[in-house]
């Protein structure tokens, strides 16, 4: 090492020559502190200046009680928001986000999260004041939710993914796609395969020897409720049963003996609930009402939510792989900002079904 510089700085440029010459892999965490000083014979405050200016361009990551990792060259600049407006609405975009953050961080990326995401009902007016926020900060990348339930929501979503598409901001959707399915918009996704999931839970069911299953969700389901129950019923039909075999119940809380009502004529015996948050409200009501549970009726749901082992019948569920969906996320987004003009990609993760009384 030359003598002309500091110390710190052939210190800086010794192991920076040795990152990009991969003797240290990108995720790989540098020896020590004290085997530095051994081996660049000098200072620990030599040394940690030398990293700390490493760490100031990016070039590693360094932790308290956790050492000093190596980042992926040019991720450490990126600034990715996050637009999920209806957060606050879905329990499962919370420990999804949550991922999001966590694998970026590990990836150096940095994930702007609006203090106002989730927290206000009026979701067009946030989803366009965020967009407008990212498109100002000019950020390299966005996670989109599209927005569901609002008036021409089909519009209103394309005109945001138009707006950061034209300020050059890659976008990656969450969960599901503007148009109904089978239309998909030219843009990654990420998700699960919401008809193989609708296809294992009711599959469980007749396992589980049910003959007449129903599927319960709120009137005008959202689009991933429907493909659940597309999958729900090709279960039915390579099971022997035909398509109109399943009871279609819409689940309306004001109305709870309609619900039961319809279970009861359909003689249902193993329900399928659009998600958790329906299957929790099912679920009070048939106990409520002296229903046996699983004696006389078989309740699932979907996404396995925190609460769903902790309802008076603790839940079979249908687990998203939160974690999983986090990190392919954050990959997928780094690869479209490296690659803008690269195909499309989709990408549909497995879950698990993690079975409880409600249908052991």
């Amino acid at each position: 090492m030359s003598s002309e510089k500091p110390k710190y700085l052939q210190v800086y440029d010794a192991i920076k020559y040795q990152i990009r010459s991969q003797v240290y892999q990108v995720g790989a965490l540098l020896p020590p502190e004290s085997e530095l000083c051994e081996q660049f014979k000098t200072s620990r405050p030599t040394i940690a200046k030398a990293l700390n200016l490493l760490s100031d361009e990016g070039i590693v990551r360094r932790r308290a009680g956790f050492g000093t990792q190596v980042l992926p060259p040019q991720v450490a600049a990126l600034r990715v928001g996050l637009l999920v407006p209806q957060l606050s609405q879905t329990e499962i975009f919370e420990p999804i986000c949550a991922s999001i953050t966590e694998c970026a961080h590990e990836s150096g990326m940095q994930i702007i999260r609006p203090p106002e995401l989730g927290r206000a009902q009026d979701f067009r007016k946030m989803a366009d004041s965020l967009a407008s926020q990212f498109i100002s900060m000019k950020v390299d990348g966005v996670f989109f939710t599209p927005i569901e339930y609002i008036q021409n929501h089909q519009d209103f979503n394309l005109e945001i993914l138009e707006r950061l598409s034209r300020a050059g901001i890659s976008v990656v959707l969450l969960d599901r796609d503007i148009y109904p399915w089978p239309r998909q918009t030219p843009y990654d996704l990420i998700g699960i395969d919401n008809i193989e999931a609708g296809f294992v839970v009711a599959g469980h069911l007749i396992s589980n020897g049910c003959r007449r299953i129903g599927f319960v969700s709120e009137p005008n389901p959202a689009m991933t409720v429907q493909l659940r129950q597309i999958g729900v019923r090709e279960a039915l039909v390579q099971n022997g049963y035909r398509t109109e075999d399943l009871q279609t119940v819409n689940f309306e809380a004001e109305y709870p003996e309609n619900v039961i009502q319809s279970l009861q004529q359909g003689q249902v015996d193993g329900v399928v609930c659009a998600n958790d948050a329906t299957a929790a409200r099912l679920l009070r009501i048939l106990v409520d009402r002296g229903i046996r549970i699983p004696g006389e009726i078989q309740v699932c749901g979907f996404d396995d939510v925190k609460y769903a082992s902790l309802l008076a019948v603790p839940l079979t569920s249908y687990q998203q792989p939160c974690f999983g969906i986090g990190k392919v996320a954050v990959n997928t987004m780094i690869a479209r900002i490296e690659h803008p003009d690269g195909p499309t990609h989709r990408t549909t993760l497995k879950g698990r079904l993690v079975l409880r009384e409600s249908a052991p």
